[in-house]
């Protein structure tokens, strides 16, 4: 659905303004979230149902939501434009994403640029191809849901190799995400029963010396009684691992309440807080698309750290404490 932007910003009044936080923040369709923070804003890009780019929401606290006009269409895709990801990077905006390539049918991480968040962006490179390119083993299905990790200087791209069972690999990239610098190294398989042969979202943390690779696991849309779809983390004491998968998801089904919680992303507020932004189904109907008349809303929780690793304060269903931005 086409929402104006008079009507989003209505809509984005649901459950702020009292010092409180209320899941979902943006109750409709929003699969696949990623926020960023540029000074006073915030904003949220996801992936679009129909195919029209990709949905991008801003707001100034985290409670309260608008839509602005959709972003990041490129001429080569046919569709499947999956799991944005913003980046402001020496002044610009850079718009990390999965397509669809039509010449060759296969899904590849790409990257546009803008001068502002809400575009026009400029296409500048694929960073991971669905089909082999010098000597960087391709893929049947393609390569999805790219996301950046910073660390001295370089950077490197995390995604999906998407034949089941799925990997997350790493490889370096040029800093101005132009081109790969190598091949890619598997470092996370779906070797999990749970995990059904999937795993999506890679999001990369380091934390007190340690590095926390947070993802998602399992079957996205399924019937309630089969909702498997999780958040786990692995980590490691080398960027390149070895990776150790933490015991149990620190974020799963509630049952009768939110369903197949996943596709996350972490977010450290200048107060010190941390979040943790993802999708769900809810309780009415299904969760699947046909089955729910809502689909994979967006929500925000708490994300702590203890002894043993990151604590997600949810899925919550009651009003939670605002965050607090600083």
């Amino acid at each position: 659905m086409a929402w104006s932007f008079l009507m989003a910003a209505a809509i984005g009044l649901h459950g702020a303004g009292d010092g409180r936080l209320v899941n979902p923040v943006w109750p409709h369709n929003f699969p696949d979230p990623h926020v960023v923070q540029d000074g006073d804003w915030f904003y949220a890009v996801a992936t679009q149902k129909d195919d029209r780019g990709f949905q991008i929401l801003r707001s100034k606290d985290l409670a309260r939501w608008e839509e602005l006009p959709p972003i990041g269409l490129v001429d080569w895709a046919a569709g499947n434009y999956w799991a944005p990801e913003l980046y402001k990077r020496n002044g610009r905006w850079y718009l990390l994403f999965t397509a669809l390539d039509r010449a060759d049918n296969k899904r590849d991480v790409a990257v546009s640029v803008a001068d502002r968040p809400e575009g026009p962006y400029r296409f500048v490179a694929k960073l991971a191809r669905g089909r082999t390119v010098n000597d960087n083993p391709g893929d049947p299905n393609g390569v999805i849901d790219g996301t950046l990790y910073d660390e001295g200087g370089r950077t490197y791209l995390l995604s999906i190799r998407e034949t089941p069972p799925r990997s997350i690999e790493i490889v370096e990239v040029s800093t101005d995400l132009t081109r790969p610098l190598g091949r890619p190294k598997p470092i996370l398989f779906a070797d999990r029963p749970i995990e059904r042969g999937i795993l999506d979202a890679p999001t990369l943390v380091r934390h007190q010396g340690r590095y926390w690779l947070f993802y998602s696991g399992g079957w996205f849309q399924s019937w309630k009684r089969d909702a498997c779809y999780h958040v786990g983390v692995a980590v490691a004491d080398s960027l390149m691992g070895p990776y150790r998968k933490l015991d149990k998801p620190i974020l799963e089904t509630l049952p009768g309440k939110v369903y197949s919680p996943g596709h996350q992303c972490v977010l450290r507020l200048p107060s010190g807080e941390w979040w943790i932004g993802y999708h769900a189904w809810d309780a009415e109907g299904e969760p699947m698309y046909g089955h729910n008349p809502r689909g994979r809303s967006f929500r925000l929780d708490r994300l702590q750290w203890t002894p043993g690793g990151p604590r997600v304060l949810g899925p919550s269903v009651d009003p939670i404490p605002a965050p607090k931005l600083r």
